[in-house]
């Protein structure tokens, strides 16, 4: 289906230029612009993967258009690891001027230590 194809097509580049704009935000200091890029990204993915299947569904995809897919993909998980990276360095200049935070556990003094989000349904809550 060519409407498919050319939706599917406006919709891959509306993708690849948030990501431009995007891996600018990662590079500049601007909280607000990559929060802005990252919101209207998640956005244009969201409308992406919906016509994405439609046009899976009309076999409408050539192998130039499934290389820019996988370009995509490969993006966003580079964006990702930066986010990762650059997250670890912010915490680890946070800890340097402000010390440590203290340890978000509930347990009451002398029992082990256990994170919350890792206790199971056989372990009574505090």
């Amino acid at each position: 289906m060519p409407d498919t194809r050319a939706s599917a097509e406006m919709l891959l580049s509306e993708v690849e230029d948030q990501l431009d704009r995007v891996d600018a935000g990662l590079r500049c200091d601007q909280s607000s612009d990559l929060l802005q890029a990252s919101g209207e990204l998640r956005r244009c993915a969201t409308g992406f993967a919906r016509a994405l299947e439609a046009a899976l569904s009309a076999e409408a995809l050539d192998a130039e258009f499934r290389r820019r897919i996988e370009a995509v993909a490969q993006r966003l998980s580079n964006q990702r690891d930066s986010v990762a990276r650059r997250t670890v360095i912010v915490d680890r200049s946070l800890a340097s001027l402000l010390g440590p935070r203290p340890d978000a556990t509930y347990t009451m003094p002398g029992e082990r230590r256990v994170f919350a989000g890792l206790r199971s349904a056989s372990m009574p809550a505090h």
